[in-house]
């Protein structure tokens, strides 16, 4: 599973829960953590060719497609996702009908001032449910001022914030395991 925090804030939250799920994660759920969609251009369909693609951008999508499942940690900024996040997605769309991220278990996870980025999920869930993705959302995790309660390694000392990672892990795990 590739885990990729949407925030560039050195003492991100969500960063936090990236780390988590990787610290947390069952036996048999290998996760890491992918650095760097900060370093994607914004999405141009100029650069999107053969000749012109970024090597950054090829090699974001090398390592989507080789995932089974993703573990999204996603900010809310002006009740919706970050920009950052959304030109990566971008990037897995296209070209039209050769999706990285078709296919794929993905798992949305928030922290965001007081609402806990409410209003983040459901966009991105929408979005990338209609690429063919298993989208596991439950326990939901909404994470209400997540800088309080998480640090940017992964640690927390809220037992329920974790409690609900191994949940929602273990969710991952049982939708990857279901027959098609």
């Amino acid at each position: 599973m590739l885990a990729v925090s949407g925030s560039l804030r050195a003492g991100s939250a969500n960063t936090g829960l990236v780390r988590m799920a990787e610290r947390l994660a069952p036996a048999g759920l290998a996760v890491t953590v992918r650095d760097g969609i900060d370093l994607l251009p914004y999405y141009n369909a100029d650069l999107d060719t053969p000749a012109t693609l970024p090597e950054v951008c090829a090699a974001w999508r090398d390592d989507v497609s080789a995932a089974d499942a993703l573990f999204l940690a996603v900010p809310e900024y002006n009740w919706g996702p970050s920009g950052v996040i959304k030109n990566a997605i971008d990037w897995l769309t296209r070209p039209a009908g050769e999706y990285a991220i078709r296919g794929k278990v993905i798992s949305i996870v928030t922290s965001a001032g007081r609402s806990g980025g409410s209003h983040v999920q459901a966009p991105l869930v929408e979005i990338l449910g209609l690429l063919g993705n298993t989208m596991v959302m439950e326990p939901a995790i909404m994470v209400a001022v997540g800088a309080e309660r998480i640090s940017s390694d992964g640690t927390t000392t809220d037992p329920e914030i974790e409690a609900l990672v191994r949940a929602r892990l273990d969710a991952i795990v049982a939708a990857l395991t279901q027959p098609s």
